[in-house]
């Protein structure tokens, strides 16, 4: 068979196997030349600095395939880098990916995974390749002759000088430029030490988390007061009827319209949920993020003057802030704790909860912040056993093709969300006493919204999509008549662009009548001391950049145009 004797011909020959090697290294350098948004010269760079050092390091041993296992863990990054520009479009493997690789629960992964089995079956038929290769080299008789190998060697560092030539340009001409952003592997490779030294520093946090706010309340101590945070998982303003979209997911919100403040042109810092929610809780979108592993978050300041705190989480503990901060409360559950490995519940069953805690609530001061799992895929799974309201909702593959199933399901989350919030705010109103709640989302989500084709949310480089959300605030009559003055303030600036992340903690600090030395009555929307700021993204390094330099296009622009919001 001819097929079978070129194959057999080819794994038998040292020479063939070392360019099949040299090219296995450097595909995602090339698919990278391709997808990146760089310069072209960085762009070449990136593939000729790195064919130079494989090429050299491929020549060190008598068989290639000994060097391949030492290049194991490049090898890996690239199946990863390859499938995650499947799945984003561009950039490097993320800090914010490998923590999320730590911090996602098993349920979450298979959810993923289930929609990206073409992707996973390419890289896991170039990874037998590598494995089979590498294996093979090493078992062969032959091996590649000094000669050649010398020969070879002299012209990959040839390339190298070439290639360090250009390099050199390249940081004379483009001041944006950078080796550790722009050259895979070394930028992923980077990125790794980055959230390993996060990682650390989070662990060394636990250890030392009982850092003290000194909070001082200046509401009357004997007024009963209740306060909820609800903070929902990949929730899109756009998709959101009471923001004005064409259907009607958020009946319930609609209905309650004048009662609410509701914030139009609201921002998230972090696309991520295990960044975005931490700032929420702390005083750190204000400051720098660094300053979030020195401070408790917002239940410990409660808690300090007096206030009943608990903390109820449809998400499973990932090991990062939110159960950490979450455990500052009086009570303190994740649901996820009790299920079965990959199993989720719906939101319903924080309701319960809540209605539980209400159900020992005696007048006394009470906060307590919901983290629902809300719209986040798989978006069926959302609302299982419910009736969907828009349809067909079923998909068995996620491609551009199936949208409108994917945005009829996620339009039922949304549906669903605002029941729940609905339920939270009737049972508020029958306490009969000043009661507030706030709700945002802690980032939004892609579902193939334009050419570029993107889906879920988290990539290195943000969207509109994922960045636009929801807040709104809504009080009891007893809380607007007590504090007529904040709920005025919240109506005068729901026209306002701010980022959720910098005011929400200050906002509820200042609803709840406490104040502290990380307060800040300029960020908090219902004070009359409120002064709009910059907006500011958190990139995957923790950098606070402006809105145009945070990696939106001009595709994310166009919309900021179209919905009549500010940028930058």
């Amino acid at each position: 068979m001819p097929i079978i004797n070129r194959i057999r011909h080819f794994i038998s020959d040292q020479r063939k196997l070392f360019w099949l090697f040299w090219v296995l290294l450097l595909l995602p350098n090339v698919v990278m030349f391709f997808t990146e948004s760089t310069t072209t010269l960085t762009r070449c760079i990136n593939i000729l600095l790195p064919a130079a050092v494989y090429g050299i390091l491929l020549t060190l041993p008598r068989k290639p395939g000994k060097m391949m296992w030492w290049l194991f863990i490049f090898m890996l990054m690239g199946e990863t880098q390859i499938t995650l520009l499947y799945l984003f479009g561009e950039s490097p493997i993320a800090v914010d990916m490998y923590l999320n690789m730590l911090t996602t629960n098993p349920g979450e992964v298979n959810e993923l995974l289930s929609s990206l089995l073409i992707i996973l079956a390419v890289a896991a038929l170039i990874f037998v390749i590598y494995i089979l290769g590498a294996a093979l080299s090493c078992s062969l008789a032959e091996e590649l002759s000094k000669r050649l190998r010398r020969k070879w060697r002299l012209c990959f560092i040839v390339l190298l000088v070439i290639s360090g030539a250009l390099l050199g340009v390249n940081y004379k001409t483009n001041h944006k430029f950078r080796i550790a952003n722009d050259i895979f592997p070394v930028n992923s490779t980077y990125n790794m030490l980055l959230g390993g030294d996060r990682m650390t520093r989070l662990l060394d946090y636990r250890r030392h988390s009982t850092f003290d706010y000194h909070a001082t309340a200046t509401h009357d101590p004997n007024q009963p007061e209740v306060y909820v945070l609800i903070i929902q998982e990949t929730l899109r303003a756009d998709n959101m009827s009471v923001y004005g979209y064409e259907r009607k997911t958020t009946p319930v919100l609609d209905s309650l319209r004048s009662e609410c403040a509701v914030f139009r042109d609201v921002l998230t810092m972090s696309n991520t949920t295990h960044k975005s929610v931490p700032l929420l809780l702390t005083s750190a979108a204000r400051e720098d993020f660094d300053s979030i592993y020195t401070q408790s978050g917002l239940l410990k300041a409660f808690k300090e003057v007096g206030y009943r705190t608990a903390f109820y989480s449809n998400q499973h503990r990932n090991h990062s802030f939110i159960d950490l901060m979450g455990q500052q409360a009086d009570e303190t559950v994740f649901i996820a704790d009790a299920l079965g490995l990959g199993k989720s519940v719906d939101d319903d069953h924080l309701v319960d909860l809540f209605t539980g805690e209400l159900g020992r609530y005696h007048g006394e001061k009470c906060l307590i912040v919901l983290h629902c799992y809300g719209s986040h895929y798989n978006y069926t799974d959302r609302y299982k056993g419910k009736k969907p309201i828009f349809t067909p909702d079923k998909v068995t593959e996620v491609n551009k093709r199936n949208r409108r199933q994917l945005v009829n399901a996620y339009d039922n989350t949304v549906y669903y969300t605002d029941r729940l919030i609905g339920d939270i705010i009737e049972q508020l109103q029958q306490l009969r006493v000043p009661a507030a709640m706030l709700m945002v989302s802690d980032h939004g989500e892609d579902i193939f919204d334009d050419q570029r084709e993107r889906f879920l949310h988290s990539s290195p480089l943000p969207t509109y999509y994922q960045m636009r959300i929801p807040l709104i605030v809504w009080a009891s009559t007893q809380y607007k008549q007590q504090y007529p003055d904040k709920w005025q303030q919240l109506i005068n600036h729901q026209d306002i662009p701010i980022s959720s992340n910098r005011v929400v903690f200050h906002t509820l600090l200042d609803l709840g009548g406490i104040t502290m030395q990380k307060f800040s009555a300029a960020d908090a929307l219902s004070n009359n001391a409120f002064v709009p700021s910059p907006r500011l993204y958190v990139n995957d390094h923790n950098e606070y950049r402006p809105l145009d330099d945070c990696g939106l296009k001009n595709l994310d622009v166009k919309q900021f145009s179209l919905h009549h919001l500010q940028y930058p």
